[in-house]
């Protein structure tokens, strides 16, 4: 059976070989899985909002850790990555304001899937420059 559109299924591809990166990257992955299947079961509007600020609340410790990291390997894009960082936390921030003005519809699921997409898009491209960079060093 293949997997459901909106699930992300962790594979090599996503590694940043970095353990504690993998591992927060693995979190991220499971919380949007979860949101996915929350609004696809038409789980309570609560309950969906729980998990989206938990994914909020992950990405502001990820991005922390991440940062910490640049700081320490001297990393030269640092302010331009933090830059993204900030603006995925107020993308997520927005995207929890709308779920919680609206009711469950089309809307929840657009929201769903470009949460995966950013997160996704954020690891495959942005993140991977870091990790480019960090093993030359």
């Amino acid at each position: 059976m293949a997997a459901a559109p909106w699930k992300i299924e962790w594979s090599d591809a996503l590694s940043m070989n970095n353990t504690e990166i993998d591992a927060e990257h693995k979190t991220f992955i499971s919380l949007v899985n979860e949101l996915n299947s929350a609004i696809i079961s038409r789980q309570r509007k609560a309950d969906v909002e729980s998990i989206l600020k938990r994914i909020v609340d992950h990405s502001i410790l990820h991005f922390s850790n991440e940062e910490r990291l640049f700081v320490q390997m001297q990393y030269p894009k640092t302010q331009e990555h933090m830059q993204l960082h900030a603006s995925l936390i107020i993308t997520l921030k927005k995207m929890m304001v709308r779920i919680h003005n609206t009711e469950f519809g089309r809307e929840w699921t657009e929201i769903g899937f470009a949460i995966k997409n950013a997160l996704v898009d954020h690891i495959l491209i942005d993140d991977t420059q870091y990790i480019e960079y960090l093993e030359k060093k």
